[in-house]
């Protein structure tokens, strides 16, 4: 049992940070405005598409190579596509100049550490991944509402595709509605969707909401970092506001498991999920109140 808590570790610490960490700061770095928000929703999409493809072909894998051998072949899928993404994007920069342009404004990571919103969004930022602990639990969520072992499976694909397309959406609206507006709904339905998921009978609504929810841990926060502080220092503000988003995950998901445990139920668990995402909203509107 033990290697997988090393590899879980190690897929936490250096496969999440390439998403969520160094591809919205490449992003950042290399575009601007309105333009930034839906390049950096359509990159963030691929998440949503490897995780479909990864569901479609590891059962195969395991079936004909065992679990061992699966994993294995996915290791070198990872190793091969990551080094090739590197390379492509070191041939891709942008000129030097124009990603000087880029930098010049907004905070350092000592002016954001001393400003009030910061620390809004951190909490913002915990309770946004905290809600989406919900995500290891969803197979078991469905089954408990008597959906059979396909069906689940076929729900699945549906949500991982929602993912995706989720997360091309929210580049879309924010670019159009900027990012605090754009975040209010999106968050918004983030929570409602926990109440739909608690309806059985609302179970692919709920999953489609719940999965453009789900999109603003990776597309809304690093929109509203680079909004609100700037690209002067976005990496190194981005990184507190992404451990925030670890801590919640860390801390969430498995209370969502000792929740259902305790009560039989996951319907307490849902409850409090989006009481939370709710909660969420004036704290965000409180960051970006006028003064």
């Amino acid at each position: 049992v033990w290697m997988f808590y090393i590899a879980g570790g190690c897929m936490g610490m250096f496969g999440t940070a390439c998403v969520s960490l160094c591809a919205s700061v490449i992003v950042q770095q290399n575009y601007s405005g309105s333009r930034a928000s839906g390049i950096l929703g359509i990159v963030m999409a691929g998440s949503g598409a490897g995780g479909m493809l990864v569901s479609l072909i590891l059962p195969g894998l395991i079936r004909e190579l065992g679990w061992r051998g699966g994993y294995r072949v996915l290791a070198v899928c990872w190793l091969v596509l990551g080094l090739s993404a590197l390379m492509l994007l070191g041939q891709g920069q942008g000129s030097g100049s124009t990603r000087k342009e880029l930098h010049t404004d907004g905070m350092t990571r000592a002016q954001a550490l001393r400003s009030p919103r910061l620390y809004l969004l951190i909490v913002v930022s915990f309770l946004l991944s905290a809600a989406c602990g919900i995500q290891q639990q969803i197979p078991s969520v469905l089954g408990e509402y008597g959906f059979g072992t396909a069906k689940v499976s076929t729900m699945m694909s549906f949500f991982t595709a929602a993912l995706a397309v989720g997360k091309i959406l929210q580049g879309m609206l924010y670019s159009r509605l900027g990012p605090v507006r754009g975040g209010y709904l999106v968050v918004a339905i983030f929570a409602v969707s926990f109440i739909l998921l608690g309806v059985p009978g609302l179970a692919y609504p709920a999953l489609a909401a719940l999965a453009v929810g789900m999109g603003c841990v990776t597309t809304l926060m690093p929109i509203l970092t680079r909004f609100t502080f700037g690209a002067l220092e976005y990496a190194a503000i981005w990184s507190i506001l992404s451990t925030a988003s670890s801590i919640g995950s860390l801390v969430a998901t498995p209370l969502f498991g000792m929740a259902y445990d305790a009560t039989g139920s996951y319907t307490p668990a849902m409850a409090v999920s989006a009481v939370a995402l709710f909660v969420s909203l004036p704290i965000l509107a409180l960051a970006f109140r006028k003064k």
